[in-house]
């Protein structure tokens, strides 16, 4: 692996290493206190499956899988590797942030970043070049382990502070998860405005500010319960659409079946990897998802059941016998005679 650098203020590593010494960059007075709460980066000393031997790793890096290499960092941190047992597979940010193409290192390295438009694949970076690209899952390829890290030593807020709906600034709408785990929370809340996705359908029109989130660390493959308490009482009738992927399908709206609205709340139930989770992958613990309160036209009305060709074809027979057996019944003088009164 090449040589480490900074990415934010500073990026250290445990134990010896044979690294060329950490850059830092400088950055404006605003920008330094807002990562003044960061917690610095700490990266392992060497690959995994490399020995530190003073100032040198030795030994060959072990060729991992993706979910090989989650499997590690649980490995590392049950083991206490390094006095620490917060290790974790770096995101592709912070791994693309190591790469110092002055002094090139060797091999393709994992990121815990999967690779949204084919959740089979994850995000890795070639220390040689520098470049990144995803890979199956199932390719063979070094680890890196990190520690720290902004907003990665806690878990992120089960409950978000009161947050402004764009639609009008003087109100705000609070969310809260539950399930998934007690690391489960959210890396990233937001209401946005309609205009920051793509217009839904015709005969579909959002009842309220769309909701935007990534829930992290949730355990993999589990089941979250998002609340959405909006200001304002939703309209009657109102149902829940999302914007994302599906399984097969490119991303756009569709209405999400697993929701229950009632006055001004909003539930949904979500799985990690399952419909409504746009990443798709259920290994990773990562929820992303965007959506929003709906009413719909009259495109959206339920259509009036309509009988089939085989339906009007029964009805026709049905009179037809029932016009034939009149018939009959006038031939042979048959008629039902008025009772006298």
């Amino acid at each position: 692996m090449g040589a480490i650098k900074n990415k934010a203020a500073c990026a250290c590593q445990t134990g010896a290493t044979g690294q060329k010494g950490l850059k830092f960059l400088l950055l404006p007075a605003a920008l330094a206190a807002a990562f003044s709460h960061a917690e610095p980066l700490q990266w392992d000393t060497c690959a995994w499956g490399q020995t530190a031997a003073g100032h040198a790793c030795t030994g060959t890096p072990a060729a991992l899988t993706w979910q090989q290499a989650l499997q590690a960092a649980e490995q590392a941190n049950n083991a206490g590797h390094q006095g620490h047992s917060d290790w974790r597979v770096p995101n592709r940010t912070e791994l693309e942030s190591t790469v110092d193409l002055a002094v090139p290192g060797t091999g393709a390295f994992w990121s815990s970043t999967s690779y949204h438009p084919a959740p089979a694949q994850a995000w890795g970076v070639d220390f040689a070049d520098g470049s990144s690209s995803p890979s199956a899952k199932t390719a063979p390829q070094a680890l890196r382990l990190v520690r720290g890290g902004d907003d990665y030593r806690t878990p992120g807020p089960a409950t978000t502070p009161p947050l402004p709906v764009p639609s009008n600034p003087s109100e705000t709408a609070q969310v809260t998860a539950t399930g998934g785990g007690s690391t489960c929370g959210f890396a990233k809340a937001g209401f946005i405005s309609a205009a920051a996705l793509p217009a839904p359908p015709t005969h579909v029109t959002l009842a309220a500010d769309p909701f935007d989130f990534v829930l992290d660390g949730c355990t993999p493959g589990s089941t979250v319960q998002i609340t959405i308490t909006y200001p304002q009482p939703l309209p009657a009738g109102a149902r829940f659409w999302k914007h994302g992927p599906r399984p097969g399908a490119a991303a756009g709206w569709y209405a999400y079946p697993r929701a229950a609205i009632s006055g001004n709340t909003v539930v949904l139930t979500l799985t990690d990897g399952a419909l409504g989770d746009d990443d798709l992958d259920a290994t990773n613990g990562r929820i992303v998802d965007a959506g929003a309160p709906v009413v719909l036209g009259a495109g959206g009305a339920a259509a009036i059941p309509t009988l089939s060709q085989w339906g009007v074809l029964l009805l026709s027979a049905l009179l037809g016998l029932a016009a034939l057996r009149r018939k009959i019944l006038s031939i042979f003088g048959i008629y039902r005679l008025p009772v006298k009164r």
